[in-house]
């Protein structure tokens, strides 16, 4: 696992966002007062997507997304069809309007696997992937909560494959705030979020980002997952301790700040069938069983099926969200992302 700052030698070839030297978070709004007044006084101006589409560029059909938890006043400007304020096509960055995808994208062959998010851009993208890849796109559609925006302290890592943002985790450090109300912290190291886009779900990247993990902390006894965990966090830990007994004392899921009696031995749960209803109610072929006691011809549910892997710890109620937001139609996966309307 590389850090960002240790990144060099990049390919040839247009640069992304997130291969440009933005230094600060400031240079994000830098010139976007005055390319919305050009906008306005110079009237709509078309903007072409990846696939051909023109789509109009107007004061209407601007938004700001706000990008930092702890300054409102950071944000991104992200352009929607002027027929649905859900359906954001592109994002204002470096003085131009870049498509959602190019933004995930990297020239860098460098950045692979799991990198640290360091830089500006690439809390840009841990931001896109939380609020507007799973906010909306590939949020489930019986799910009715939403990451919450990421702190500017936030731990984290973006999983880089083939040059493209294809997933990403968070965590809470031992001694970081659990809110900024109670001025608790967390007493053991959490697996706070876990995400892996749709295209790629089902190939062990879930698993190998709880494992880096795992790794990761060679000289903590005990690992947390957030409370509550999803089904497919179940599976995906039973997979992992199947084949890691060392860990199997190591894991809890755990409920904020992590005292001993907020923890509950993951395998142990997993023995006990001690799962979410949904876990243990899992079809697999014709017949449903637990996840525990699918034999080896028969296919487990994971993580990567589940869409949002982990999502117990920064979470949003939908009350704040607008009540318009909808799921993307099918044939233009790959050419919108849905996301909520902000209001200039």
């Amino acid at each position: 696992m590389e850090s960002s700052s240790s990144l060099k030698n990049r390919s040839e070839g247009d640069l992304y966002p997130v291969d440009l030297p933005v230094l600060h978070y400031s240079e994000l709004n830098t010139g976007c007062e005055e390319y919305l007044s050009s906008v306005k006084s110079d009237g709509a101006m078309p903007f072409t997507l990846p696939h051909g589409e023109k789509v109009q560029v107007t004061r209407k059909n601007i938004g700001r997304l706000p990008f930092l938890r702890e300054d409102m006043s950071r944000f991104i400007l992200a352009l929607h069809t002027p027929e649905d304020e859900t359906q954001v096509v592109a994002v204002y960055l470096q003085g131009k309007w870049w498509p959602i995808g190019d933004v995930l994208k990297t020239s860098d062959k460098c950045r692979h696997g799991l990198v640290l998010v360091e830089s500006v851009m690439e809390r840009v993208v841990l931001f896109l992937l939380s609020q507007v890849i799973f906010g909306i796109l590939e949020r489930p559609l019986k799910d009715d909560l939403y990451f919450s925006t990421y702190s500017l302290w936030e731990h984290g890592k973006i999983l880089w494959h083939n040059g493209e943002a294809v997933g990403f985790y968070t965590i809470k450090k031992r001694g970081s705030l659990c809110d900024g109300y109670t001025g608790q912290s967390y007493q053991l190291p959490v697996l706070d979020t876990v995400f892996v886009r749709s295209h790629w779900r089902r190939t062990g990247l879930a698993l190998q980002m709880l494992e880096d993990f795992c790794l990761s902390q060679p000289t903590e006894g005990i690992l947390g997952i957030s409370f509550p965990m999803s089904t497919g966090m179940y599976g995906v830990c039973k997979k992992y301790l199947e084949t890691h007994e060392e860990e199997r004392d190591r894991l809890y899921e755990v409920e904020a700040p992590g005292e001993w009696t907020q923890r509950r031995n993951v395998w142990l749960n997993i023995q006990l069938q001690k799962l979410p209803q949904d876990c243990q109610r899992s079809a697999c072929g014709d017949a449903e069983q637990s996840p525990h006691t699918f034999s080896h011809e028969t296919r487990k549910p994971d993580l990567e099926e589940e869409g949002t892997l982990q999502q117990c710890g920064s979470l949003v109620n939908p009350k704040y969200l607008s009540a318009s937001v909808k799921k993307r139609p099918a044939d233009q996966i790959d050419t919108k992302t849905n996301c909520k309307k902000a209001m200039t």
